[in-house]
């Protein structure tokens, strides 16, 4: 019972190593951001852009106070940088919990890394290459008499949360892989609730998207192939 508070020190100040060595990496990701911001920030808004182009209207992205446009700029270039430094702060969350698990957790919590980080990664994919331009498309193509001005700071912010709920929500795959593996959620489990699934799947996909069916079934539809496809891992994997 003596070594309790020895213990406790010693995971808080493994803990404090874990949250500095990610903090200085998103730091450092930052300045190379911040240096090629206006490049990303190009990269950025080019779904708007490209659908402003297709209906004829105002390519003009305007801000209406001094500092909107550099404080876009930091919180695109905190952003970037986070999501770079993904991988490495789970790899350090990793490194934190190992200790503390079973052989065969260790294994399944390897694999964990790999794939919640190419799946959130395709989740931002999908939602910057397939969703996004759906959406400015519909928004857009309601023909009307008055001038479309986009402020930048808002449309992008747009982006960039929609990008990360996606890339977020690509995880239920992962999610139910290892609370499969961790005998936590058995798998006929799953099978047995499948309805009650999907419906939890569309109901958070109608709480994310914007107020349209078709941005709700964009992502809705992925995540339900993707919940089947988990089953597929627990089965195999």
């Amino acid at each position: 019972m003596e070594d309790k508070p020895e213990n406790l020190l010693s995971h808080i100040i493994a803990l404090r190593k874990v949250i500095v060595n990610s903090c200085f990496a998103v730091f450092i990701a930052m300045i190379f951001a911040f240096i090629f911001i206006d490049q990303i920030t190009e990269f950025v808004s080019y779904p708007l852009l490209n659908a402003i182009t297709n209906f004829g209207k105002s390519q003009n992205l305007i801000y209406t106070s001094v500092s909107e446009l550099f404080s876009l700029q930091l919180k695109l270039t905190f952003y970037t940088s986070l999501a770079i430094c993904f991988p490495y702060i789970l790899y350090q969350f990793w490194k934190f919990i190992k200790p503390g698990l079973k052989e065969k957790e260790i294994k399944i919590s390897k694999k964990f890394i790999l794939l919640t980080s190419g799946f959130f990664f395709i989740g931002m994919l999908f939602a910057f290459y397939i969703v996004i331009p759906n959406i400015f498309r519909i928004f857009l193509s309601n023909d009307s008499n008055f001038e479309f001005l986009p402020r930048i700071s808002e449309n992008i912010s747009f982006i960039i949360v929609l990008m990360l709920s996606f890339g977020v929500s690509f995880q239920l795959p992962m999610l139910i892989y290892i609370l499969n593996k961790l005998n936590i959620l058995r798998i006929t489990t799953l099978r047995k609730l499948w309805r009650e699934i999907i419906l939890a799947i569309v109901v958070l996909s109608a709480l994310i998207t914007p107020p349209d069916a078709m941005s709700m079934i964009l992502l809705a539809g992925p995540l339900i192939i993707l919940y089947f496809l988990s089953l597929i891992f627990c089965r195999f994997l």
